[in-house]
């Protein structure tokens, strides 16, 4: 697809997901910049952070009280962790909502930046931010050879691998079906049955 359509039909799948007003303990940004070869922003979290820990992430967390909707929830975090400007995103919809282990519900919310921006993590919550080309997740099936430990259970599960960065769980389920929403394109994603908790998709 060429950068055009692949806009387009972003716009025209997500027309209809409308970002509900609550529903959810927090929100994160799928931001996508536009272009020649569309990108969307990553960041990994610093070895410091108390959960999560050398993650990889969307920007976002939990809702606040003084936040009028979950988009707002969205791009005011993505301001504080990035330094994105709210009025440099249009919103073209949102995916549905998904559970975390810690059983929190966070709406993935799609946003077109316009614009250049010089864009810089807060060292209190980013150790590095990237960009992965859109096409590589059209091209690139998932490996499963991440190792991670969970409740005590040494596990293998599956991930995505780009440049040095281990893009798995939450983010990378929420890549998935944004792909899937977004493009109608599927990804092969199982997780391990003995996981059945970690990701929950909440029907909207």
């Amino acid at each position: 697809m060429t950068e055009h359509s692949l806009i387009q039909t972003l716009r025209r799948n997500l027309h209809a997901h409308v970002p509900p007003q609550d529903g959810a303990d927090a929100a994160v940004l799928i931001a996508i910049f536009p272009g020649d070869e569309p990108e969307v922003l990553l960041t990994r979290r610093p070895a410091h952070m108390k959960s999560h820990a050398g993650e990889v992430a969307f920007p976002g967390g939990k809702r606040e009280a003084g936040d009028a909707s979950l988009v707002v929830t969205a791009l005011r975090e993505s301001h504080e962790e990035v330094a994105l400007p709210a009025d440099s995103v249009e919103i073209l919809g949102a995916l549905k909502l998904a559970r975390a282990k810690s059983g929190i519900k966070v709406l993935p919310v799609v946003g077109l930046v316009r614009g250049e921006h010089e864009l810089v993590g807060s060292p209190d919550e980013v150790e590095s931010l990237f960009r992965v080309p859109l096409r590589f997740f059209f091209e690139q099936a998932p490996v499963r050879d991440h190792r991670i430990n969970f409740r005590g259970i040494d596990l293998v599960v599956p991930c995505f691998r780009h440049q040095g960065y281990v893009i798995w769980g939450l983010t990378a389920y929420m890549l998935v079906e944004f792909m899937r929403q977004g493009f109608d394109h599927h990804i092969d994603y199982p997780w391990p049955p003995i996981m059945p908790g970690i990701l929950v998709p909440e029907a909207r």
